[in-house]
């Protein structure tokens, strides 16, 4: 049976999701897991209460202090070490929880991440990819997507390294394949960082640690055509942000559409519901609570983080992405890639 600590105060719906969720899983997945429940005592208990756990394996451990969205990640860290995301992670450390997931901050579960569990040896920098909307049942990851702004060549392809491992190990591809996101697919395109990269990962391929197909562009990564895109945090978080925006912002213009239509005539009201179902199927792609969270790669422990939007189907998924990587041994896999590196 494998020991998760759950952030019972990260994420803008917590703790009332976060409790539901894991409620949900304990019941779900009977005798996989015992759930470490972290937070404010005062505040989780009254909401726990609510349900009946009896015979689960849950526990509640009070954490007093709470990390916020808007916290500063290097200053929540350093002054607020009885905070349930911190608390968490030293449960790691310790070897008392096996795993540890949060949708709380993501930039303070980093740090908090690197200060307490630690790099895996050889590993330059920790970083965390995002999943793309893709066709088929294989995996598109953008990588990094905000861990890391200030990329050098070497941390560009250490992070396709790790996220191949990742994606062979977790999610059963045999050979992901790595672009390089540029200006073109041309060789010579682009900053001298990503020239040097595109060589690095040339070389990369050449020892077998990855495959890597060149430079692709950014009509290339809803294609199917790479499985693990490359670029630094700032063009991956934006390239995340700007996403998560689209089906939001195309809602917006269609439903005001459908009802003018069917207030006009044009449109019968079981038509209009018809094409509603349609418009939410075509968004099911952008579905992240499938996954729930992503791990931070590179780090010496399971530490998954999540949307701070997160639902309860979202923390239940986050809970099952620690175990699979704990079960597919990905951090062993990593550390025994990079151990002469």
């Amino acid at each position: 049976m494998l020991t998760i600590a759950v952030d019972a105060m990260g994420g803008d719906n917590a703790p009332e999701c976060v409790i539901e969720g894991t409620v949900q899983i304990l019941r779900e997945a009977e005798n996989r897991f015992e759930i470490l429940l972290i937070g404010q005592s005062e505040k989780v208990r009254p909401l726990l209460d609510r349900h009946d756990t009896e015979g689960l394996n849950l526990q509640l451990l009070h954490a007093p202090e709470v990390v916020e969205m808007t916290d500063v990640p290097a200053i929540a860290v350093k002054t607020k070490q009885n905070s349930s995301l911190v608390r968490g992670l030293q449960l790691c450390k310790e070897k008392q929880a096996d795993g540890f997931v949060s949708a709380g901050n993501t930039g303070a579960q980093m740090a908090a991440s690197l200060f307490v569990l630690g790099r895996l040896p050889g590993v330059l920098r920790p970083t965390i990819a995002a999943y793309f909307p893709r066709l088929d049942e294989e995996l598109t990851n953008v990588v990094d997507v905000g861990a890391n702004v200030d990329c050098k060549p070497e941390h560009l392809v250490q992070f396709a390294e790790m996220l191949t491992i990742y994606q062979r190990d977790a999610a059963d591809i045999e050979k992901p394949l790595t672009g390089l996101l540029n200006i073109g697919e041309e060789e010579n395109k682009g900053p001298e960082l990503l020239k040097q990269t595109y060589r690095l990962l040339q070389e990369a391929d050449s020892k077998g640690k990855l495959s890597f197909i060149g430079n692709i562009e950014g009509n290339d990564i809803l294609s199917m055509k790479a499985n693990i895109v490359v670029c630094d945090g700032l063009v991956g978080n934006t390239m995340l942000k700007f996403g998560e925006s689209i089906p939001a912002f195309l809602g917006s213009i269609f439903k005001p559409s459908l009802k003018k239509l069917v207030a006009s005539g044009k449109l019968d009201p079981a038509s209009a519901d018809i094409a509603g179902t349609a418009f939410r199927e075509i968004f099911l792609p952008f579905d992240v609570e499938k996954f729930g969270g992503v791990p931070f790669l590179g780090v010496d422990g399971i530490s998954i983080v999540g949307h701070g939007r997160s639902s309860s189907r979202a923390v239940k998924s986050m809970i099952y992405m620690a175990e699979h990587m704990i079960e597919k041994n990905v951090n062993q896999h990593i550390a025994e890639a990079f151990a002469d590196e």
